[in-house]
């Protein structure tokens, strides 16, 4: 029965690569597909698989995209831009070098699908004004997103189950995680500039971002009450507080706080795609976890390590890099936690952990689903084509994001890079430390 399993997710994420415009209904189908086969034939345990279900996920993006539509409406997008433009002055190479920084020191002190959310409108604005590529400025977004993400113990999901549910603290994070992931943005503002250098008409010599004021009185209280929902998410799972308490308890502030009728805005919000995607793809996860086909392969790769330290190391990286890839950081954490808890006695100073952080770093850059900073790019990219007036050629350029072919070519050389960064750097860390 695995086998057939494994057939199917397969051709799922087939379907899903040939045909992009629907994805969400493939992944939802197969979703379906697996679980009722996983019902009828009692081959794995359904209610478990269903765990996956990413509540947590799903409230999170809710209550962020809300606090995202006050910030727009209130002028803070906009007057963003205006700030970059205005510091840049007329530099598009100032816009390609500084904006992955800002995502990325943004990422270290924010949950990333927070960043991601705040500014998909604003690099589309710059971009368009300054005729930057599309593909390497929005992709880049993503993926130093989750390079901020990984670097510290609160910035992500993944980072916070690796400091709640084993002994890598926040030192070994500042030890082990940090440099790496600076050297990784560094790279990637050089990678980013490269594409733009090579690919884009330098033909416009002023943007032109009309400086509209900021509704400080409607702002006031949503952005304070900002302020308080990003402590309470990276301060929480600390004290066994979920995040998705916390987002219901902020969500519902902003919502009484807020001028606009509470139902207009919910039913304002553009994320449903995504979420009806991210909801698959979890599920999906689920079930292969639940069916022992993860771990199996797992163990069966480790058990030809012979226990050293070197291989243990490369192993866990690079599997965390394959499940990350095609089922998301999710599934990789849970999956090969245990795993590398039962290995770390054997491999000094909690380098498994930092293998398979890096592991999941690196796969989680590679597809446009492979982390959920991805699905929440393309569906605000979406909206923003719905509402924002462009020109025709504009709006042409910028649907090349939904394009996976063209996304791809910009993402797989550096999460490649990155992996193979990793494991050099793993290498040289056990070498120095042994």
């Amino acid at each position: 029965m695995n086998i057939i399993l494994i057939i199917m997710t397969i051709f799922i994420y087939i379907g899903m690569i040939l045909n992009t415009k629907k994805r969400t209904a493939t992944a939802l189908l197969g979703a379906g597909t697996l679980l009722l086969i996983g019902t009828l034939t009692s081959s794995f345990d359904v209610a478990k698989a269903f765990t996956s279900f990413p509540s947590e996920i799903i409230i999170l993006l809710i209550v962020l995209s809300l606090f995202t539509d006050i910030f727009e409406r209130c002028g803070v997008m906009n007057r963003i831009s205006y700030k970059f433009v205005e510091l840049s002055k007329g530099s598009q190479t100032f816009i390609i070098l500084v904006l992955p920084f800002l995502i990325f020191f943004s990422s270290l002190f924010m949950n990333n699908l927070s960043v991601v959310l705040l500014f998909t409108y604003t690099v589309i604005y710059l971009a368009n004004q300054y005729h930057i590529p599309i593909i390497p400025i929005l992709v880049s977004l993503v993926v130093s997103s989750n390079i901020g993400g990984a670097a510290l113990p609160w910035a992500d999901t993944p980072a916070v189950i690796l400091t709640l549910y084993t002994d890598f603290s926040l030192f070994d994070f500042l030890n082990k995680m940090l440099f790496p992931c600076f050297l990784f943005i560094v790279f990637l503002c050089g990678y980013t500039y490269i594409w733009y250098r090579f690919f884009s008409k330098h033909w416009r010599e002023s943007p032109v971002i009309k400086k509209e004021p900021i509704k400080w009185k409607e702002l006031r209280i949503p952005l304070i009450l900002f302020v308080g929902y990003i402590i309470g998410l990276c301060v929480g799972p600390f004290f066994n507080v979920s995040i998705a308490y916390v987002s219901l308890f902020f969500g519902g502030l902003a919502l009484l706080s807020n001028h606009k009728e509470s139902m207009d805005l919910l039913n304002d919000l553009p994320l449903l795609d995504s979420i009806a995607f991210l909801i698959a793809l979890f599920l999906i996860g689920g079930v292969l976890e639940q069916c022992g086909i993860l771990s199996s392969i797992a163990e069966y790769i480790l058990a030809a390590t012979q226990q050293n330290p070197y291989l243990m190391c490369l192993s866990i990286l690079g599997l965390s890099f394959l499940i990350a890839t095609f089922l998301s950081a999710g599934p990789a954490a849970t999956t090969l936690l245990p795993i590398c808890t039962s290995l770390s006695s054997l491999v000094p100073f909690h380098l498994i952990y930092a293998a398979l952080a890096l592991g999941i770093l690196s796969g989680s850059s590679m597809l446009p689903w492979s982390a959920t900073g991805g699905p929440v790019l393309l569906s605000q990219t979406k909206r923003f084509i719905k509402h924002i007036r462009m020109l025709p050629h504009e709006k042409k350029e910028l649907e090349e994001i939904f394009v996976l072919k063209n996304y791809l070519v910009f993402s797989i050389p550096f999460a490649l890079f990155m992996v193979l960064f990793s494991a050099l750097y793993i290498v040289i860390y056990i070498a120095i430390t042994i």
